[in-house]
């Protein structure tokens, strides 16, 4: 048995129709092995912890500002992309804001991938120089936008990520996670859907099976 427990796979339709080749697309090899902005306050419910993070975290600040980005990234603004992640900067907490830039650090590092990427280059030139903070949201969605990720896959990739990165391996290796992150995982879905403004049904509403490989 591994120290480290394997990451959740989606098992059923978004292996072939989003979800799995998402989270490869936007990651290009990024392992979720630091907390992000969400991160399980044991003191309270694992449930409890994720709803507070979609409420106070997600819906009024991560969501717009990764909406913003991804367009923003279509039409080449890195100016007003650089502004978007100043604007996040100061809405995060000091705890969240610091596991933010920690966990973008492996999206800013060993990337040539995204060096023939001139929008790429150009915002994380400026990050580099202390022009702008650099989080992971900014970033995630950046990377995701210049490979053509759409923006329904890209952000329930996002949060996937958050998800994952947030749980304890403890919790990860233990019998019956999956199930409970499965659950978690769709109630985030209305509040993905309001950020996209979802039209004849551009996010579906199934939420495919999880198990842990």
């Amino acid at each position: 048995m591994p120290d480290t427990p394997p990451p959740y796979e989606v098992a059923g339709p978004w292996d072939l129709e989003g979800l799995s080749l998402a989270r490869t697309i936007s990651r290009l090899g990024v392992v979720s092995s630091r907390p992000a902005t969400f991160l399980w306050d044991s003191a309270s419910g694992l449930d409890a912890s994720w709803q507070l993070w979609l409420e106070t975290c997600f819906t009024p600040v991560l969501a717009p500002a990764f909406v913003a980005v991804h367009r923003l990234a279509g039409v080449m603004q890195p100016d007003e992309i650089i502004a978007i992640d100043r604007g996040v900067d100061p809405l995060l907490s000091e705890p969240l804001r610091l596991r933010s830039l920690s966990a973008a650090l492996p999206f800013l590092s060993g990337k040539e991938e995204m060096r023939a990427h001139r929008a790429w280059i150009r915002v994380v030139d400026r990050i580099t120089r202390g022009d702008s903070p650099g989080h992971l949201v900014t970033l995630f969605a950046l990377q995701a936008a210049l490979y053509a990720l759409p923006l329904a896959s890209a952000l329930v990739a996002y949060v996937w990520f958050e998800l994952e990165s947030g749980l304890p391996a403890a919790y990860r290796s233990r019998s019956g996670s999956a199930a409970e992150v499965l659950a978690m995982f769709a109630d985030a879905m209305p509040q993905v859907q309001l950020a996209m403004k979802v039209e004849n049904g551009d996010i579906s509403g199934e939420v495919s099976l999880l198990r842990a490989i």
